[in-house]
């Protein structure tokens, strides 16, 4: 079986890459990083679209990107969840804007057998989305309650975060 592999990257280097992005767009001191109305008024700054499905369409898929396309696929009730504030449909917001911005066409190849969390590109979205939601800078000397709390994300999400900021 074939699996998708995408340039290694580290929580360090991803944890860097969300900073700077974050600064692009005067949010670096902001707690609740506000996904939906970034992905409604600034994504097309970064060449990107996205579109809203319907549930039916997308079936048990969350979100999806394409980036042939340069596209972000959002199921409506994911989207809907998130404009609500719904922590599980921000993070796949988040999650999904990582993908379309650390995995451009040029950066995913094929690979047999296991592939290593800093190749894969869950691992790395998933990263992306953490430390969007909740940057260490921000958040390093919080609990994981006030991290879930203060930036929008499920206390699950909030003690991974807090979990890599002990290592």
């Amino acid at each position: 079986m074939e699996n998708v592999s995408v340039e290694p990257m580290s929580r360090k280097s991803i944890r860097n890459i969300v900073m700077e992005f974050r600064k692009l767009f005067g949010l670096e001191n902001t707690l609740f990083f506000p996904i939906v109305e970034f992905i409604e008024w600034c994504l097309p700054e970064l060449g990107l679209d996205f579109e809203i499905l319907d549930v039916c369409e997308m079936r048990d898929t969350y979100g999806l990107t394409n980036m042939d396309k340069n596209t972000l696929y959002i199921r409506e009730d994911v989207y809907i969840g998130a404009k609500n504030g719904v922590p599980r449909d921000r993070f796949t917001l988040c999650h999904e804007l990582g993908h379309a911005l650390l995995h451009t066409p040029d950066r995913v190849s094929f690979a047999r057998g296991e592939i290593p969390a800093y190749r894969d590109p869950e691992w790395q979205a998933n990263t992306f989305a953490g430390e969007l939601m909740a940057p260490y800078s921000l958040t390093r000397n919080m609990s994981p309650q006030e991290i879930s709390d203060k930036c929008g994300m499920s206390l699950q999400a909030a003690k991974i975060q807090y979990d890599s900021f002990r290592k």
